[in-house]
């Protein structure tokens, strides 16, 4: 369980980093990297995720380099996120009305019968896509998902367009999945 000290430390971390970035490829660097940290450390505090994803290091009208301003940005999100921390603590996840899940059976028959039923949050596997994924890749998965093919097909479709974004990326998404709360707690529960 990640308690408010070691949050607070890790933010910290990145913060030092931050001071390292002298240029927008760094930057978007930096900007990944303090992504996935903040999911494992207040995966429930989506607003920091927009903030940071809001923040660009290329003015995207003139193309021209503004790491500055993006890192002054960047520390000033991460500065206040430390003192909402301190003082409020971590933020607990909202109770829903309606969450979508999906369920996974596993089933072992060794003279007996036994069910696991996992529930996961359908919401932090799209959260963790989008912050693994480029638009335009997200594009290109949805059409493999919405194509005709047959789901033998789609699926091998699918792994073959993910490999094409490079292994780090197959490898950010498995490990920010089975690094989420959510699915951890659980694995452990069926280990």
């Amino acid at each position: 369980m990640v308690t408010k000290e070691i949050a607070i430390e890790a933010i910290k971390e990145k913060l030092e980093v931050l001071s390292n970035v002298h240029n927008a490829t760094e930057f978007k660097t930096w900007k990944k990297i303090t992504e996935n940290t903040l999911r494992r450390v207040v995966p429930y505090n989506k607003t920091i995720f927009k903030n940071i994803e809001s923040i660009k290091a290329i003015d995207l009208y003139t193309g021209v380099d503004i790491t500055p301003k993006a890192k002054e940005q960047g520390k000033l999100l991460i500065e206040s996120l430390i003192k909402d921390i301190e003082r409020f603590g971590l933020e607990k996840p909202e109770p829903t009305e309606k969450e979508s899940f999906i369920r996974v059976d596993v089933n072992q028959t060794n003279q007996q019968t036994q069910s696991t039923t996992v529930s996961i949050n359908i919401e932090f596997i799209l959260e963790i896509l989008k912050g693994e994924l480029r638009n335009s890749e997200i594009e290109e998965l949805k059409e493999i998902l919405d194509s005709s093919d047959k789901p033998k097909e789609k699926k091998n479709r699918f792994i073959e367009k993910i490999k094409s974004f490079g292994s780090d990326v197959a490898s950010n998404i498995l490990a920010n999945l089975l690094t989420n709360p959510q699915v951890y707690e659980n694995l452990g529960k069926m280990l």
